[in-house]
């Protein structure tokens, strides 16, 4: 809050005169008219107000006169309008909205961006009066309540000292509409979003919602891991290592880059990123056992989350395929160009023949075939094909359909740009229980897939052939992140790779119900099983988890490779579909005014100074 201001200094220089003029009426001697009386007993009062009048004598205390003085002094102050600059809260309802991603890890602001959207956060509950009330809404991979709307203030803070970001992407879109809900049936609520502005467009808030940007961050100065990949070429006696790394500040950055395999260091070397652009890595590796590959940058940055990313490593060995329906050229040839491959061609596969397919292939692809027996355990891929309800059961047909999301961090799908495939028709897919949709158009599933302990499958729902997709230069890398996500289910040493934030599931044996989990800072907790079943989804900061069951171990790493968190370039306004509204660095202040109560208090003087008058008089 700042000093008092005053609109109209100006009106202050009355207060003199009108001051004057009280006391000089008091100081006025009275014209009065003589009578003789035979006592002036009963008079004393009036004889001592005849020698108040008297003039050019000393002004004595009067409690008359000093009401008067204050009932003026309040109104000529009025009339100055005096204010303060104070926080603006402009209506009694507000919803914060506070980004706990990645980004809000950067240390460009003193300690953090999350410790200064904090801060903002804490001055807004600081601004509440008595009357207003506030919702807290934390938004990481998935956005929460954090505590609904009260007017308790000291909650509100103790649940702002307790926020933590995470290393994972943000859900901004859901924490906005969660505090369009909350806020719906205020007429006077606004939100607040406190935020980098590190996130993709928003939809339009609700007409009439008033919605503040508070930006927070100072510079973009980062260097990021974007894309970390091993492949395994038949017959190599080494791997090939691709690394993208990207340079987000506008200075070229000086780096140690290191690759390990699991603790074992595979390779070291310092490499330089020009500022704004893109180095491209490409290295042999001898990679003798399979295990997790890591890959370290040693940089002064404003983000150390995106300076690692892990990749799951396997000895070369080749992959066999079992290639089943008509003859298919493009998909044919896309799979025995890839080198790890071994392509084995059926025209069709019947009930008894295919559990011992299923058994001794790696990779059975059915292309327009029907499933003759659902598979129990093995890799399996569906093109436009039928008789596997559990993967999925093809629907009505649709018409052009145009994909327009699929899960751009799936395995099979990564790198994969699905949205210019032509397809001229389609069948619509539903997923069986298990099975989870990762591409669609609209609200049409397109691709499934489905994982289990001893099962891979992945179904498309149109045929090859009807659309564009083998013209396209997408088309292999499709077929190879596919054939290599199925291919690995045999060769696997449980270990895995994620985003944070994603959730892991994990089958226990039947006779172990809870689990142990080592987090990356060393924590320790223990899993309860459901179902013979662990669901985690507390994978939100970036490292290796190792979770231990019986004699059972399972690890997955989780590292960022986020674009839009990895580019801490701050925001300068916010976009809800075509409205914009600019960020606020600064506090939201407003003119908080003090006539109002000033009126109030030269009322009160005047009534003081009438109910003394008339109870002397």
């Amino acid at each position: 809050m700042t000093g008092l201001q005053l609109l109209a200094p100006g009106a202050l220089l009355a207060l003199l005169p009108l001051g004057a003029i009280i006391v000089l009426l008091y100081l006025l001697k009275l014209r009065r008219r003589e009578m003789a009386v035979p006592s002036v007993f009963l008079w004393r009062r009036s004889v001592e107000d005849v020698q108040a009048n008297a003039p050019l004598q000393r002004l004595r205390f009067s409690w008359l006169l000093l009401l008067q003085l204050l009932a003026l002094a309040a109104l000529v102050v009025g009339l100055a309008a005096p204010y303060v600059m104070a926080p603006l809260l402009p209506g009694r309802t507000i919803v914060i909205v506070v980004d706990a991603s990645a980004s809000m890890r950067a240390t460009d602001e003193e300690g953090s961006r999350f410790e200064r959207a904090r801060q903002r956060a804490r001055e807004l509950v600081g601004a509440m009066s008595g009357r207003d009330e506030a919702a807290l809404i934390e938004c990481g991979v998935r956005s929460r309540v954090v505590v609904p709307l009260t007017g308790d203030r000291r909650r509100l803070r103790r649940a702002i000292d307790a926020l933590s970001p995470g290393d994972c992407s943000t859900n901004l879109s859901d924490g906005m509409l969660l505090g369009a809900s909350l806020a719906a049936k205020r007429d006077d609520a606004a939100i607040y979003l406190i935020s980098d502005g590190g996130f993709r467009e928003m939809p339009e808030a609700p007409a009439g919602m008033q919605v503040h940007f508070l930006s927070v961050g100072r510079r973009c100065d980062n260097v990021a891991i974007l894309a970390f990949e091993v492949s395994r070429p038949a017959g190599a006696d080494a791997g090939q290592l691709f690394l993208r790394v990207r340079n987000y500040s506008p200075t070229a950055k000086q780096c140690e880059l290191s690759f390990y395999l699991e603790d074992a260091v595979l390779d070291a070397r310092r490499i330089e990123v020009p500022g704004g652009s893109d180095s491209v890595q490409t290295y042999e590796v001898a990679i003798a056992e399979p295990g997790l590959m890591r890959a370290e940058l040693v940089v002064e940055d404003d983000l150390a989350a995106d300076n690692v990313a892990w990749t799951h490593a396997t000895p070369p060995s080749a992959v066999s395929v079992l290639l089943v329906g008509p003859e298919n050229l493009f998909l044919e040839q896309a799979l025995v160009v890839q080198p790890e491959l071994r392509v084995f061609r059926a025209p069709s596969l019947s009930a008894a023949q295919a559990p011992g397919a299923y058994e001794e292939y790696d990779i059975v692809i059915f292309d327009r075939a029907k499933v003759p027996v659902p598979p129990a355990s093995g890799a399996v891929m569906m093109i436009a094909s039928t008789g596997w309800p559990e993967l999925a059961a093809s629907g009505e047909t649709v018409e052009r359909p145009r994909i327009s999301a699929w899960e751009r961090d799936h395995p099979a799908l990564r790198y994969v740009n699905l949205a210019a495939v032509g397809i001229s028709e389609a069948r619509a897919l539903s997923p069986g229980v298990e099975a989870e949709v990762v591409a669609s158009a609209g609200e049409t599933p397109l691709i499934v897939a489905l994982e289990r302990e001893e099962l891979r499958a992945l179904a498309l729902g149109w045929d090859l052939l009807d659309s564009d997709l083998p013209l396209r230069v997408g088309f292999p890398v499709l077929l190879s992140n596919a054939t290599r996500w199925l291919g690995e289910l045999g060769r696997r040493d449980e270990a895995r790779v994620i985003r944070p934030g994603a959730t892991v599931r994990l089958a226990l044996p039947p006779d172990v119900e809870s689990a142990e989990l080592r987090s990356p800072d060393g924590r320790r907790e223990r899993l309860e099983a459901v179902g013979g079943e662990i669901a985690f989804a507390g994978s939100d900061r970036v490292g290796l988890y190792t979770l231990t069951a019986g004699d059972r171990r399972w690890r997955w790493a989780a590292d960022m490779r986020d674009e839009a968190e990895s580019d801490l370039t701050p925001r300068t306004e916010l976009k809800l579909g075509e409205r914009s509204v600019a960020a606020a660095r600064r506090k939201l202040r407003t003119e908080r005014h003090f006539w109002p109560w000033l009126a109030v208090l030269a009322l009160i003087a005047l009534l003081a100074e009438w109910h003394l008058y008339h109870r002397r008089y």
